[in-house]
């Protein structure tokens, strides 16, 4: 050991040089994974929220008893103008990405009959595209189609 001290110094034997960086260059795609990984579930969760929101929002108007001008005929829950699709679509769609194909599909018994107690249900669905999690691990996908439905009673 004293011999090599003799040829190569101490200075050499306890460097540390390179090891800070390869340190980091181990850790640094776990790191960023991680972080990316959050970022994508972080906006599928807000996607969730607003698909939420957009059902509950959806089914309220289309609950409601509404009436032609003067008041004196009811307007069926599929006559309403601007449409349940259409309203939920104009109001929601700039909340979400533009490649969500965002699809509002009401139903239930209300939504014919506009009978105050019958069930108005209103599904909504849209794409969630993976940004990093679809592309990094296998079988996955690339994308995840979320729904929500609400179902109200017609007022």
């Amino acid at each position: 050991m004293a011999r090599i001290k003799r040829l190569f110094g101490t200075s050499c034997l306890r460097s540390q040089q390179g090891g800070v960086a390869l340190e980091m260059a181990l850790l640094l795609p776990i790191l960023l994974l991680l972080v990316f990984g959050l970022v994508d579930f972080g906006h599928a969760w807000y996607m969730k929220t607003e698909l939420t929101t957009a059902s509950r929002e959806g089914a309220r108007y289309a609950t409601r008893y509404q009436t032609y001008p003067g008041g004196t005929t009811h307007i069926l829950p599929n006559a309403l103008n601007p449409s349940v699709s259409n309203w939920v679509t104009t109001k929601y769609q700039p909340l979400l990405p533009s490649d969500a194909n965002l699809t509002v599909s009401p139903g239930g018994p209300g939504y014919t009959s506009g009978l105050a107690g019958d069930d108005i249900t209103v599904t909504v669905t849209a794409r969630k595209n993976w940004l990093v999690i679809g592309r990094l691990i296998p079988g996955w996908g690339n994308y995840v189609d979320i729904s929500v439905s609400t179902v109200m009673k017609c007022e």
